[in-house]
């Protein structure tokens, strides 16, 4: 370890809040993106979508988490748009604010994201009929 990394630490430990913020490891946002929930429905070579579907009452929402290199931080929503040859399936989120949480360990957001969505969509999205899955 060389002599600034020591000093940096020496400092954290003294109590200053920005050599507190250079050394802090995010191991809670490191283990969610490595325990992500529900089943993986597309990849890129940072991360991918893994998808949850949950009911409350009588409706179903597509619960998605995505993990990769871009943060996404809107009041706005976003959608999802799932492409086949013969159907495109346009879903918009049921959460408006959306915020990504970053881990400094593995370099990679977190960004958890709700869909309302009906029975015939969950088994079109469940059972990879789509080609392509495009976050907006």
């Amino acid at each position: 370890m060389n002599l600034l990394k020591k000093l940096d630490l020496l400092l954290a430990d003294l109590g200053n809040p920005a050599a507190i913020k250079r050394n802090h490891i995010d191991t809670v946002t490191e283990s969610k993106i490595e325990n992500v929930k529900g089943e993986k429905i597309a990849s890129s070579i940072n991360g991918g979508i893994w998808a949850e579907v949950n009911e409350l009452s009588e409706y179903s929402f597509l619960d998605i988490i995505v993990v990769g290199n871009r943060k996404m931080k809107t009041f706005e929503g976003c959608e999802i748009i799932f492409q086949s040859a013969e159907k495109e399936l346009k879903l918009i989120s049921d959460t408006k604010e959306i915020e990504s949480n970053y881990s400094n360990v593995s370099n990679r957001f977190i960004t958890e994201i709700s869909f309302d969505i009906t029975n015939l969509n969950i088994d079109y999205i469940l059972e990879r009929k789509a080609e392509i899955a495009t976050l907006n």
